[in-house]
């Protein structure tokens, strides 16, 4: 059963409606390729909060009580599961890698800047995001 904008799996009701409607139509693809409609709702889910998490979207409505997403996480675990991005550092010659707002590494070589960041991301069981020096998202490590 394919899903509309206005009729949707209880699951979803407490996404915001940008993410809830990159939700429905991952999900509407995977029924198309076949997926059963509980497997494609799961997998719907985890990646529109993938990709609003690494757009810096709310994921989830607020004061909805749920676990889900940056409006409704507690204060201490902010930078719990952030993902953590290498670029290029816009004030200096050099690489960055940042972690919601914290600068948690830097270097002038991008190799080293990574590997510090890499190490980092696998201790949090977090997502690595690596860019180029015109900031594109060039790799991606989720080490969840």
């Amino acid at each position: 059963m394919p899903w509309t904008y206005d009729e949707f799996p209880t699951s979803m009701k407490n996404l915001t409606a940008e993410v809830r409607r990159k939700a429905i139509d991952i999900a509407n693809a995977l029924l198309d390729d076949g997926y059963e409609e509980g497997r494609a709702i799961a997998i719907a889910t985890a990646q529109s909060e993938k990709w609003a998490k690494r757009r810096h979207k709310q994921i989830a409505k607020k004061n909805t009580g749920g676990t889900t997403g940056q409006a409704v996480a507690p204060d201490d675990e902010k930078d719990n599961g952030e993902s953590i991005h290498v670029f290029a550092d816009p004030e200096e010659s050099g690489w960055i890698a940042t972690q919601g707002q914290k600068r948690i590494a830097q270097g002038s070589k991008k190799t080293d800047v990574v590997d510090e960041a890499k190490e980092k991301a696998k201790a949090q069981k977090t997502e690595l995001c690596i860019h180029n020096k015109q900031g594109d998202l060039v790799e991606e490590h989720d080490y969840s």
